[in-house]
């Protein structure tokens, strides 16, 4: 009764996203996949086999009992001085649940402030900041229920914002048959204090995926369905909606990962979407391609990832994790 009541809860909470658009949504730096894993599986995987609590701005669903008394950390280099880092933490708490706690943040350097005729007002800081609590409890022994909640805040020089969202998710995995399937709407809210007067929407996401590692086939696969929310993918400069093939593609996100051992894992991942926003042109570009490394050791896991920005450069993350128990 209680998985068939939090399922209801949870599509019905889905029926409200239709009118929270994407299109010049703000807060667009709670789009960014948070650690190297997921980076190098080409974005935000919702269904990802083996997914931990590092992951709950992506599927609060992820957490688990198993996360608690854990940390983890990323950090990657953004474009121009932008730095951009992430931290969580879990912790199970008897007859209650399990529970954990993020931060994300982005600086955006320094910039000079000038009025009107360009005279030389000082300095300032540019920057983003979400504080995320998330709660997760089993519905039986392969179904997970996840759900979050992020304030947001925006600061530049003497433009504020703040918002309030929530995220919810359903995550299953059968261990026997290597398969793992979720399914979560993030960014559900809107703003508390707006820029100017007037007020812009979050950029919602609601995805579905799933990873299944075939018999005899020496990788683990991963797709992921995003922005079902909002149809129509057009890149800047585009005028016309595309054909429907390739928007069903600019929705996809595909990955797979193979093991060396026990302790090395080499990822390889692809977002067409990103690809078609980032190409050059040229017949062979790698925009949207990405690749990356895990090693294990002793109680830390590293992850490294390589994201191909075609001539924009690439974007190199870093994620740290262990458990403290």
């Amino acid at each position: 009764m209680r998985l068939l009541l939090t399922i209801l809860l949870f599509f019905v909470g889905a029926q409200c996203t239709v009118a929270q658009s994407n299109t010049s949504s703000v807060f667009r730096f709670l789009d960014v996949t948070p650690t190297a894993r997921t980076a190098a599986l080409g974005g935000n995987h919702v269904g990802l086999f083996n997914a931990d609590f590092s992951l709950i701005h992506v599927n609060p669903a992820y957490l688990n009992s198993g996360a608690s008394g854990s940390v983890s950390v990323s950090y990657l280099n953004f474009f121009a001085d932008a730095n951009m880092g992430f931290t969580s933490g879990a912790y199970e708490f008897e007859n209650i649940g399990t529970i954990a706690a993020g931060i994300r943040f982005v600086g955006y350097g320094e910039f000079d402030r000038l009025d009107e005729d360009g005279n030389d007002l000082g300095n300032f800081n540019a920057n983003d900041i979400s504080l995320t609590g998330a709660y997760s409890l089993p519905l039986s022994k392969k179904i997970t229920a996840g759900a979050g909640i992020d304030f947001i805040h925006s600061s530049y020089a003497s433009y504020k914002s703040s918002a309030l969202a929530f995220s919810g998710g359903l995550f299953y995995q059968d261990t026997a048959s290597h398969f793992s399937a979720g399914v979560s709407i993030r960014n559900l809210g809107g703003q508390i204090t707006t820029y100017a007067d007037d007020r812009e929407p979050l950029p919602l996401d609601v995805s579905v995926g799933f990873t299944k590692k075939p018999e005899a086939f020496p990788f683990q696969l991963s797709l992921t369905l995003n922005k079902l929310n909002d149809w129509d993918l057009r890149v800047f400069g585009e005028t016309e909606q595309p054909s429907f093939v390739d928007n069903v593609f600019r929705h996809i996100i595909f990955g797979g990962e193979t093991y060396f051992g026990e302790n090395v894992t080499v990822r390889l991942g692809y977002d067409h979407y990103l690809h078609e926003q980032t190409q050059t042109g040229q017949d062979f570009d790698l925009a949207g391609i990405a690749f990356g490394v895990g090693i294990n050791i002793k109680s830390v896991v590293v992850d490294l990832s390589r994201s191909s920005y075609s001539r924009l450069g690439g974007i190199t993350r870093l994620s740290l994790k262990t458990d403290l128990d």
